[in-house]
């Protein structure tokens, strides 16, 4: 699903059984020395994967990819940008030349619903009545949670952007079922950052499966 999503200049690798287990470089190890198993399976598959994604792009050498200043997302060696996911039973790495593109982003979450209550925080009221007047629509279920996936890649190619925070109510999405796309129009308020960004969606049986891609416009 996702390699339908993102153009032949982005690397995608999604993460095999082994990787999660495959011990990375010791910087990267010490940052999760003291984490949960979970934890570990979950950085160690996202990096290999990673690290397996910038090969097909043609990097060699010893490739080490430990958290950046907040520790939220990879330090992508120069000249690269990239984006991880995991979730329960997946994950993956999508990796691009910053000579083609400014950010990358992609994210999978489970076709569960999402608790209650939570929606609320996540979607605007213009997305929640967009929601509730496709009652008769058998994706209903599904349209809290792929809001809550296509916000998740707006946050990850505008954070390394700007710098900044942006939050969930920042960000409002329309979504074109039909086609598998959608647009975001984004207001980061303390900054006063309006940007609009456009990227695909799509689900099988088991997961929602969200990207966006920032072309690289300089040069």
């Amino acid at each position: 699903m996702l390699a339908d999503h993102l153009p032949p200049e982005v690397a995608l690798v999604i993460a095999t059984g082994p990787m999660e287990s495959q011990r990375l470089g010791d910087i990267e190890e010490a940052f999760i020395a003291t984490a949960v198993e979970k934890r570990q399976r979950e950085f160690r598959s996202g990096r290999n994967a990673a690290k397996a994604a910038l090969a097909q792009l043609g990097l060699k050498g010893e490739i080490s990819l430990p958290p950046d200043t907040d520790g939220r997302r990879p330090s992508w060696p120069t000249g690269y940008v990239g984006s991880i996911t995991h979730t329960h039973g997946f994950c993956a790495a999508a990796v691009a030349r910053a000579r083609d593109y400014a950010a990358v982003a992609i994210d999978v979450e489970p076709r569960t619903p999402m608790r209650r209550g939570v929606a609320a925080r996540i979607c605007t009221e213009r997305e929640l009545k967009w929601i509730s007047e496709r009652s008769d629509d058998y994706l209903q279920t599904d349209l809290e949670k792929a809001i809550f996936c296509i916000k998740e890649t707006l946050y990850k190619v505008f954070n390394p952007l700007y710098g900044v925070y942006l939050g969930f109510q920042e960000a409002e999405v329309r979504l074109n079922l039909d086609e598998g796309s959608f647009t975001a129009k984004i207001h980061q308020r303390k900054a006063g950052i309006r940007c609009r960004y456009s990227g695909r969606l799509s689900l099988d049986d088991d997961y929602l499966y969200a990207t966006t891609v920032v072309k690289n416009t300089c040069g």
